[in-house]
């Protein structure tokens, strides 16, 4: 399958949890207080058993302490033919600031995120990361995990197709045998246990960190989720439609040219008039903008320049582009009509993100290596539909026979699923959980993770004592994009002051849980230059408590680029775009 270089552009930036390389001088073996770990007994749940375990000395460099490197090698079940999960642990030498933290990974992870690592200890955290179990037996990487054509040299083809440890392992386990096996290294290390535990993922992470609040409520004082992919099988199932809705005529893909019209629209019809400012690359408010392609749409006038593949700019959109784009827009429909997953929200066609992805030049929809490991490496992603060739939805015998596909004594929905709203254990066990997303997610729906709030509200009126929302406009997969961006996510680059409250959600986090200060609006930044802050800042604006919304006051300051000229005025619930019944929360 070729990955073209906008999709390997996007990921590389999107800051998802891929592991990212780094040169580190290692201390040369000598018996120590961290090699010494090595000789330590994991206590695990159930059968899980240590396949191996490492411990080595990291001298200070690059930015980072000096630290302690454990590496170890878990099988849940205890057979390491079926499971065998990387878990990476780092322990700052000096300064560490008495807690834990768990940290979540992208896609289908395969590889530990060292990105993940460097920023908690360089934070003073003992931080850990695992490979959800997906790389040392399975060798999958972030975009894919099976496929009809392989990807590299030894993946299987149905990638975790046959094994439900490997499933399991991937749907939660390896995220809490990482948890138990950090805690208990970190305790062995300094002598005693962690003061607090925090989870901090995005994405996968942010299923990893939703598994984390419904199942093992005791792990984690504190959860960060940033754009989760908790309602997974139906989320991977539905790149499928939309894949479909761009490649069943051929003018009906959303080239670069069209995608940079449709966007132009898009902002002429809706920007300041939600909050934001009229010049903005983005809406603030992107639920209540309902452009319609069709008023693109070519009319055969003499002067008109459709979208056509090989047009660079264009004037107007084909009418198979037209019902493509609002597709996007509308979400990914079962064959009776319901909705399987929401769309994505008007301003995402942004074309600089390398989106809409199912608009690239693929083979077969990105991400649908999930389905591989329910049917097999025979399946193929025109099976979930009669006809390729019209706009439709998926079958919904497919999409069931998906979700009830036997893992172990559960199912494929059962253990990859996070879509429990019932948080009321959590909520008894003192626990907090921050939710955030960007409202121009191109990847996962921002209103995906607004349903997931909604559905806890709906069942616990009194949610914001332990579950809060922040929604960053313009802001596209866990960071990037045209809007603030960062805010102490799991974006490109740390805020003005990392470790303060009112600028970093982790650390508003932390403040919430061990001071009882919840947060009510988080300050967001948009740096000249998102990968180099020493460039300055461009702009800041408040990410507002959901419901309510940044609105620029000019009577409060007058200029836009401060984030004091924003005050958050109420907001009403988000239900523009829902799952129906029998998909999403529950």
């Amino acid at each position: 399958m070729k990955k073209s270089k906008a999709v390997q552009g996007f990921y590389r930036n999107a800051a998802i949890g891929v592991a990212s390389a780094a040169v580190f001088h290692i201390a040369p073996a000598a018996a120590s207080q961290c090699t010494d770990l090595a000789n330590i007994k994991l206590t695990l749940d159930g059968v899980a058993q240590t396949v191996s375990l490492t411990a080595q000395d990291v001298a200070a460099g690059n930015g980072l302490p000096a630290y302690c490197d454990v590496n170890a090698d878990v099988s849940s079940n205890g057979n390491a033919n079926e499971s065998q999960i990387a878990i990476e642990v780092w322990l700052p030498e000096t300064g560490w600031n008495g807690r834990f933290l768990g940290t979540g990974n992208g896609g289908f992870a395969g590889a530990i995120s060292t990105a993940s690592l460097q920023l908690g200890i360089g934070e003073g955290y003992a931080t850990a990361n695992t490979d959800l179990g997906t790389g040392i037996l399975f060798l999958c990487d972030t975009l894919f995990c099976g496929s009809a054509e392989g990807v590299q040299l030894g993946v299987p083809l149905g990638g975790l197709y046959g094994d439900a440890a490997a499933i399991t392992d991937f749907g939660y386990g390896a995220t809490h045998l990482m948890t138990l096996a950090g805690q208990q290294l970190t305790k062995a290390y300094y002598n005693k246990a962690a003061k607090y535990s925090y989870f901090d993922g995005c994405s996968t992470g942010g299923q990893q960190a939703l598994m984390e609040a419904q199942r093992y409520v005791t792990d984690y004082n504190g959860i960060l989720a940033g754009s989760p992919a908790y309602d997974r099988t139906h989320l991977h199932i539905s790149s499928a439609a939309i894949y479909e809705i761009t490649h069943f005529a051929p003018d009906a893909l959303l080239t670069s040219a069209a995608l940079t019209l449709l966007h132009q629209g898009v902002l002429a019809q809706c920007a300041g008039k939600d909050g934001g400012l009229a010049t903005d690359d983005f809406l603030t408010q992107p639920a209540i903008c309902t452009f319609n392609a069709t008023a693109l749409q070519c009319n055969g006038s003499p002067n008109e320049v459709p979208c056509t593949p090989n047009a660079q700019t264009c004037t107007c959109v084909t009418p198979d582009q037209a019902i493509a784009a609002n597709a996007d827009w509308t979400g990914a429909l079962d064959n009776d009509g319901n909705t399987l997953y929401p769309g994505y929200e008007r301003g995402t066609e942004e074309p600089a993100a390398g989106v809409l992805l199912e608009s690239e030049s693929l083979s077969e929809p990105l991400f649908d290596s999930l389905e591989y490991w329910a049917f097999g490496p025979n399946w193929t992603w025109q099976s979930l539909f009669t006809n390729t060739d019209t706009p439709q939805g998926e079958l919904i015998s497919q999409i069931e026979a998906a979700d009830n596909t036997t893992v172990g004594s559960n199912t494929f929905a059962g253990v990859l699923n996070a879509n429990n709203a019932d948080l009321s254990t959590f909520n008894a066990q003192g626990d907090k959980l921050l939710m955030y997303a960007g409202y121009a997610d191109p990847l996962i729906p921002s209103a995906s993770t607004i349903d997931y709030y909604n559905a806890v509200a709906a069942q616990d009126g009194n949610v914001a004592n332990y579950l809060r929302l922040f929604l960053a406009p313009g802001m596209w997969h866990c960071g990037g994009g045209p809007g603030v961006n960062a805010f102490g996510n799991l974006g490109d680059a740390l805020p003005p002051v990392p470790g303060d409250p009112h600028d970093d959600v982790l650390a508003a986090l932390r403040k919430w849980v061990e001071k009882g200060v919840a947060p009510k609006k988080i300050i967001g930044t948009k740096y000249n230059n998102d990968d180099n802050p020493a460039q300055g800042i461009a702009f800041q604006r408040p990410l507002c408590l959901y419901p309510a919304n940044a609105s620029y006051d000019t009577k409060k300051n007058g200029n836009p680029t401060l984030a004091t000229s924003y005050v958050c005025k109420a907001g009403t619930e988000v239900t523009n775009q829902q799952f129906s019944p029998g998909y999403g929360p529950n």
